[in-house]
């Protein structure tokens, strides 16, 4: 069905008239049925999911790095080290929608980051639970941002892919390092460290296993610590990811998270993106988590996490991003529809959660 719809899409897309208002409706039915299936599915190569192919976690990365770099190159946002970690892909439409989805995504995690370095930089950490082939590290390393410690955590076979384009790009990836600085060290190959970056694998559901793996580099424990996790505890089991919170809660003296989750799963859309998922094979372990803001403020606060903030990314789209920009971004692609665009960011959210009363940390967040 998805490569029909593909197929008539095209078809129009290549016409660029209509003979008609029906022929209109007909196009936009269309689009709109291809484009909630995207949605929800998301494929990497626009076709239906075959079940004897392999599903997993490990295949979100490749779809949301597919997607950001679709989406730098119609020029949304600046990411020159993107591309080094794309892996080769199948042209497929690129719905504007899907595209602003990710602007907004990528912006709002940044504002967020900002402020924390604003505030703590150079004496503090940022932690990336889930990180696939994120590119934030040398963003930030190329605009001169200084951090003490940057550690990315992910399945084994994403750090080892992401490793290998570590290597193969390296010249690219560190031109901001003296050569002589550059050092890199692989334990095995799935850990790497090199100056103040590190990654390894890991499992966030064995709280000991991730001790572990702090403890195998200078973390700080009483430095201030930014958590980052995109689109991950939705995939964690709820006791997993209370213990995770508890863990860090007590660990880290001063520390931010910063989560980036579906949420409202009880509504059409978010049943359909459960349907859609387990149909894929891939366990949504952690839907009760992000059924709703009360859901999810509730297990931060049980967990360690006394101040806890969010927001849906529509609101931080229209009041938090800045007006010249999103303005900027909006001339690039035309929307047929503004309501999609907004259903699907209402059922996304930011949230912000802190562990102790330090009001630098607690003031983090959107206006």
């Amino acid at each position: 069905l998805a490569s029909v719809i593909k197929h008539w899409l095209k078809l129009f897309n290549n016409v660029n008239c209509f003979f008609s208002e029906d022929y209109y409706i007909f196009y936009k039915s269309l689009k709109n049925l291809y484009y909630f299936w995207s949605v929800m599915v998301s494929r990497d190569n626009g076709e239906a999911p075959n079940v004897d192919d392999k599903f997993g976690l490990e295949w979100t990365n490749e779809v949301a790095t597919d997607w950001k770099a679709a989406a730098v190159k119609r020029g949304y946002w600046v990411d020159p080290f993107i591309y080094w970690f794309q892996q080769p892909k199948q042209n497929i439409l690129r719905f504007p929608e899907m595209l602003r989805g990710y602007y907004a995504r990528v912006k709002g995690i940044r504002i967020v980051v900002e402020q924390f370095l604003d505030k703590f930089a150079p004496a503090c950490q940022i932690i990336n639970f889930g990180a696939g082939f994120d590119t934030m590290y040398w963003n930030l390393s190329k605009e001169g941002r200084q951090i003490d410690l940057y550690l990315e955590i992910d399945l084994p076979d994403v750090v080892r892919k992401k490793i290998n384009c570590i290597l193969r790009h390296s010249s690219d990836l560190y031109s901001f390092a003296c050569n002589e600085q550059l050092q890199m060290l692989i334990d095995r190959n799935d850990v790497m460290h090199t100056l103040n970056y590190h990654i390894m694998a890991g499992d966030l559901c064995n709280t000991d296993d991730l001790m572990e793996k702090f403890l195998s580099i200078p973390i700080d424990f009483s430095k201030p610590t930014l958590f980052l996790s995109e689109c991950v505890l939705v995939y964690v089991n709820v006791d997993r990811t209370k213990n995770l919170l508890q863990m860090l809660s007590n660990k880290f003296a001063r520390a931010c998270f910063l989560d980036y989750e579906p949420s409202n799963l009880n509504s059409i859309f978010g049943r359909k993106f459960l349907e859609n998922m387990a149909q894929m094979k891939v366990s949504v372990s952690g839907a009760s988590f992000c059924e709703s803001v009360d859901s999810m403020r509730q297990i931060y606060e049980e967990s360690g996490w006394s101040n806890f903030k969010s927001w849906k990314v529509s609101a931080v789209y229209l009041n938090s991003l800045p007006r010249q920009d999103r303005e900027r971004v909006e001339t690039l692609d035309l929307l047929d529809d503004p309501e999609m665009l907004n259903q699907m960011l209402d059922h996304y959210l930011f949230s912000v959660a802190t562990n102790s009363d330090d009001q630098s940390l607690i003031s983090i967040g959107f206006e």
